[in-house]
């Protein structure tokens, strides 16, 4: 009797719960955990923090702008506390980390430059239209610089360095949704020798017709079937006179050398974080929050990692 009550009751509770599990009629599915919204622009808050469009003009220093930027943007959106940075002191620093008289650098060189002298603001270095390897930062320029060097920054690896291959399915997600949290993304190219843009969009173009490499900031992207592999990152050009662009998934997917992005620690961004709007989801929900799965919970050690840099 006993038994017979037991299956009645245990048939009863499973047809509950597959009730329970079924949608209510004519409710749409509930998304997945991990969607990601279909498009995300980052641009508004950078105009916000005024930090509209810098050029690197003719000196190959496309990664120092695109680092400085992320450092600024980090600065900004997570400790509130903004304002332009020196460029030219980045490129001094990673050069004194190095023992180098270059102009222009390695993602992970200009790194180890901040890690060891910080960045100061534009005023006190500013950036100049060649390259004077005998040029130094002043003790003003060198005490502004240290006070940024404890705030709290992390840098985070996407894809190490490798001029062999472009971004997998993974990294490419990896980007949208570090995006998606409200950070841009460093990002070193095999750039094509002769650019080709439809409507802002940077062309697809066949391997040998790349050179390595170029640098730029992805600022958003855009879900867009029309386009290679379903839609387009947004990006900052510290080349091209500056402008935005855009570049298909695919072109990344072939291309991307690296990616890596920049932000202030949990800790430190409590202590000085100012309320800023989210950024722009097309009015898709932001679907994620909490922590960066992605992201490692001190700084990566892996400093060797780098990204290509040249002229534009």
């Amino acid at each position: 009797m006993q038994s017979t009550l037991r299956r009645c009751l245990r048939i009863a509770l499973c047809s509950l719960l597959a009730h329970a599990a079924l949608p209510a009629q004519g409710a749409p599915p509930a998304p997945a955990p991990d969607a990601l919204p279909a498009a995300v622009d980052l641009r508004p808050a950078f105009d916000r923090h005024q930090l509209g469009p810098r050029r690197q003009g003719t000196r190959p220093t496309c990664s120092v702008f695109v680092v400085a930027g992320a450092i600024e943007f980090a600065l900004a959106q997570g400790t509130g506390q903004g304002g332009r940075l020196s460029v030219e002191f980045l490129n001094w620093a990673a050069n004194q980390v190095c023992g180098e008289r270059e102009d222009g650098g390695f993602f992970s060189d200009l790194w180890k430059g901040f890690e060891a002298h910080g960045i100061c603001g534009e005023s006190h270095m500013p950036y100049q239209a060649s390259f004077d390897p005998e040029r130094s930062p002043g003790a003003e320029a060198l005490t502004n610089a240290r006070a940024r060097r404890a705030m709290g920054l992390r840098l985070h690896w996407i894809k190490e360095w490798n001029v062999t291959t472009g971004l997998t399915e993974k990294q490419l997600e990896d980007i949208k949704r570090t995006l998606s949290r409200g950070w841009p993304v460093c990002s070193g190219l095999r750039w094509p020798k002769h650019e080709q843009w439809i409507g802002g969009v940077l062309q697809m173009c066949p391997p040998g017709a790349v050179r390595d490499g170029h640098s730029v900031l992805l600022a958003g992207y855009r879900d867009d079937s029309a386009q290679p592999s379903g839609g387009v990152l947004l990006f900052r050009n510290p080349a091209r006179n500056g402008r935005d662009g855009s570049m298909p998934y695919a072109y990344a997917q072939a291309y991307m050398n690296d990616a890596a992005w920049v932000d202030a620690s949990r800790q430190h961004t409590r202590r000085n974080h100012r309320p800023h709007p989210r950024p722009r989801v097309d009015s898709w929900p932001d679907p994620v929050g909490g922590v960066m799965a992605l992201a490692s919970p001190q700084p990566p050690e892996a400093t060797t990692n780098r990204l290509t840099w040249g002229r534009p």
